[in-house]
């Protein structure tokens, strides 16, 4: 499932923003150059939440009434998702940004909120109810079981003797 579109960073940052990004002549958005930063964006992402989550996520049921079908779904990416793709693909678009400016502060956000997800401390969510795809472990994340084992002690009485 892919989480953005060309379509969606239009959507969201505007089209003349997005040719000036793709397209050196300035005359339309490349939408090879464009999607390849989304790739490498959701590459990103599935890595912090491929740490949470079963990959690859099956999305939200999103209801989409049809004629004749009114309980019909379709299954998208999970909202937040789509933004931080987004958010991330943008900066990858650009060649150079100072730390203050809006698209790296994006990016570091988006970046900070895939690692609260991966940590478990924050969750996808589908605004539509249901749930975007499957723990890794357990019912919630951070409820999986930790395994841990000890050696024997090395450092016995008889193993210490002679040494002052």
């Amino acid at each position: 499932m892919m989480y953005a579109t060309v379509q969606d960073m239009s959507d969201r940052f505007g089209e003349p923003e997005m040719i000036q990004l793709t397209d050196p002549e300035i005359v339309s958005v490349q939408v090879a150059k464009a999607q390849r930063a989304i790739d490498d964006a959701q590459a990103f992402a599935d890595a912090f939440v491929g740490r949470a989550y079963r990959l690859p996520l099956p999305g939200c049921s999103k209801p989409t009434p049809l004629p004749g079908d009114a309980g019909a779904v379709t299954y998208v990416p999970p909202p937040q998702l789509t933004r931080i793709v987004c958010d991330v693909a943008r900066y990858y678009l650009y060649t150079a940004l100072a730390p203050e400016h809006e698209v790296y502060l994006r990016y570091k956000a988006a970046e900070r909120e895939l690692q609260a997800i991966a940590d478990g401390k924050a969750v996808l969510a589908c605004p539509w109810g249901g749930v975007p795809g499957l723990l890794v472990a357990g019912n919630a994340p951070g409820d999986a079981e930790v395994f841990y084992q000890f050696s024997p002690r090395q450092c016995t009485d008889d193993s210490l003797r002679g040494f002052a």
